[in-house]
């Protein structure tokens, strides 16, 4: 009998020790499971760090000149603690919300070491994640993406867009013009000259990019990587030629060439600002028309009488 006990004991030590292979099923369930708590867990990850980083670009982005990416970084940082906070919670709540379906097929300890399961179990994490971080991104509709750069332009100072400077050389490079825009670094400064440049018949031979601090030196300290400060300017060098001529602008086409980057260069300034106006005026437009329908209203009720039948024997009683 006790040589029977132990035969049992050895057969059960060597099941444990060599478990059953998960079968297909097994693992795609223990893939759903995995994946159910991370869609909650990216879900919420994707809109706690939209939210607070677009509160951050409005409140601390305007007030320390805060570039956007560093707002958005800020607000990851929000969105690592709510993980840490709320992450098992979350967990817990949409593992009881799967149901009893994928309780029933669960891997034992020892199953769930095998290779096949864990490569299972990370499939299904990085689906769940995806998809949450996915549905993350629906929190984009209910932000106003414009009304940080606003707020910062309006932080600007009034002077800032006589700032800019134009310089233009034909006597650096050989054939070619050379143009240096310096200036505040505002978003749409590059985009507007090199549509500009287009339009007035020059092609760009080669374009050089960066900010600089205010004594002309290369400025890489956090703070001004990070910030859109007015001591940081844009340095911007284009070397162009004639589309036409293959060659470098005429001498006397000059003068007008550099009002005209000039000009192009105020522009985004401009138009930021123009858009502030216009979306005021449309609100202030919105309620002078409601106000004018009441008052037709009025006039209207005004203008009309009526009697109905009954009313005369009412009075007389």
């Amino acid at each position: 009998k006790a040589t029977t006990n132990n035969a049992k004991r050895v057969a059960e030590t060597a099941a444990e020790a060599t478990p059953e292979p998960p079968t297909a099923r097994q693992l795609v369930t223990h893939a759903v499971k995995c994946a159910i708590p991370m869609i909650g867990f990216g879900f919420m990850d994707n809109t706690i760090m939209i939210h607070a980083g677009h509160y951050i670009d409005c409140t601390l982005g305007v007030k320390f000149s805060l570039s956007t990416l560093a707002a958005a970084g800020i607000g990851q940082i929000f969105s690592g603690i709510g993980g840490v906070v709320f992450g098992d919670t979350l967990e817990a709540v949409f593992r009881e919300a799967s149901g009893g379906t994928v309780n029933k097929h669960k891997l034992s300890a020892a199953q769930k070491l095998m290779r096949s399961s864990r490569i299972a179990g990370l499939v299904g994490g990085i689906i769940g994640v995806s998809f949450g971080c996915t549905l993350g991104l629906v929190n984009l509709f209910f932000v106003d993406e414009q009304k940080a750069n606003m707020l910062k332009l309006q932080a600007l100072e009034d002077g800032q867009e006589f700032e800019f400077e134009v310089e233009i050389d034909n006597t650096i490079n050989p054939g070619l013009t050379t143009v240096l825009v310096r200036g505040p670094d505002i978003d749409g400064v590059l985009a507007s000259i090199t549509a500009t440049l287009a339009s007035h018949g020059c092609s760009i031979v080669k374009l050089d990019a960066g900010l600089r601090g205010g004594d002309g030196v290369a400025d890489t300290s956090l703070h001004n990587l990070l910030s859109q400060t007015p001591t940081t300017v844009l340095e911007d060098k284009f070397i162009i030629r004639n589309r036409a001529t293959g060659r470098a602008v005429d001498n006397d086409d000059l003068d007008d060439l550099a009002r005209v980057i000039l000009a192009a260069a105020k522009d985004p300034l401009n138009a930021h600002s123009l858009k502030g106006q216009i979306e005021s005026l449309e609100i202030e437009n919105m309620a002078l028309a409601e106000r004018v329908l009441m008052l037709q209203n009025n006039l209207e009720d005004r203008q009309i009488k009526i009697v109905k039948d009954g009313d005369d024997d009412k009075g007389k009683e």
